[in-house]
């Protein structure tokens, strides 16, 4: 076994999630359009869920590994409100299925993440209590993730840029929460 059969395995997955939702994907799906047994799919992944998984590890993990850093995580954002928009069809078939509570799930973990790297290296040298960092990181992660689990499920009808431009103005006022937060001598 190679990574080639394993690479093979998870793009006719994706080739099989842009034609139907998720709930609908059999293993014997993916094996039969790409040649190989019931054992060898199994030799890389448990079951479709672990596949789904992967997808979601690859694009979102790569996002926050590489882009958290300051403002840098809304160059990685943007970048990734761009490829969902540019596989609707992927996107959709996870909507329109039970898996996308994963979906969402693992955006609220890495968004969460993401966020409170941001706002707690914002706040250095300030004096503001971990609660009230707590609550301004929680109160973007929900809004971030609300906003966009939305977008996904009304069909990604707004475009990437126009969204972008949404959260860019909503998080500037970030600063001025933790400015409103902090505690005065």
């Amino acid at each position: 076994m190679n990574a080639t059969t394993k690479d093979k395995i998870f793009q006719t997955f994706l080739d099989i999630l842009k034609e139907k939702p998720f709930d609908k994907i059999t293993v014997r799906d993916v094996v039969e359009r790409c040649g190989i047994n019931r054992n060898t799919f199994y030799y890389y992944y448990s079951d479709l869920y672990e596949l789904l998984e992967e997808l979601f590890k690859t694009e979102i993990s790569e996002m926050v590994s590489k882009y958290n850093n300051g403002l840098r995580w809304l160059v990685g954002f943007s970048h990734m409100i761009e490829t969902c928009y540019g596989n609707k069809k992927i996107i959709n078939n996870i909507c329109a299925s039970r898996s996308y509570e994963y979906l969402e799930t693992y955006m609220f973990k890495s968004c969460r993440e993401i966020m409170a790297e941001y706002i707690y290296d914002l706040s250095q040298d300030r004096n503001i209590s971990s609660e009230n960092i707590e609550f301004i990181i929680s109160y973007h992660q929900y809004g971030l993730i609300g906003t966009v689990s939305e977008w996904f499920r009304t069909g990604m009808a707004e475009p990437p840029k126009q969204l972008m431009k949404q959260f860019i103005t909503v998080f500037e006022g970030i600063e001025t929460a933790l400015d409103m937060a902090e505690e005065r001598k």
